[in-house]
């Protein structure tokens, strides 16, 4: 399968949904590929944006067709955006439901203690070091 045809499948897989691909729809995913949406971050945007919608009134719920979430470069770098947000809270530390309840309870922190960030200038230097 093309790149444009992974992101159409992943949109239905995620919308529970069976679509044709047509021109227009493979020219907006042909478009998302080329900005660097990968299928499984289009799946975690368009679920978190589900989830959302659940708990929101009707006038003010993210709207989910093809040409809203990925009809312009804006809108393709907003998902990318949330996908990544999504996965940063995906690696952040948590305890257990139940053992973070207990925790609370006897007045103690209910999530682990997270590593220190460290600065992209950090970063970049120490990549430079090992590449001389």
């Amino acid at each position: 399968m093309t790149p444009p045809e992974l992101l159409h499948q992943a949109y239905c897989e995620a919308m529970g949904i069976e679509l044709p691909l047509n021109s227009a729809f493979a020219r907006y995913w042909h478009e998302a590929d080329k900005e660097g949406l990968d299928p499984d971050g289009l799946k975690l945007a368009i679920k978190a944006r589900i989830k959302r919608n659940f708990s929101m009134e009707p006038r003010y719920q993210i709207p989910l067709s093809i040409r809203k979430l990925v009809g312009d470069e804006e809108r393709i770098a907003d998902v990318i955006n949330e996908a990544a947000v999504i996965r940063a809270e995906q690696r952040k530390k948590q305890y257990a439901p139940a053992k973070a309840e207990v925790l609370r309870a006897t007045g103690r922190p209910d999530e682990p203690e997270q590593e220190k960030t460290r600065h992209i200038g950090e970063i970049i230097k120490l990549r430079e070091a090992a590449n001389q």
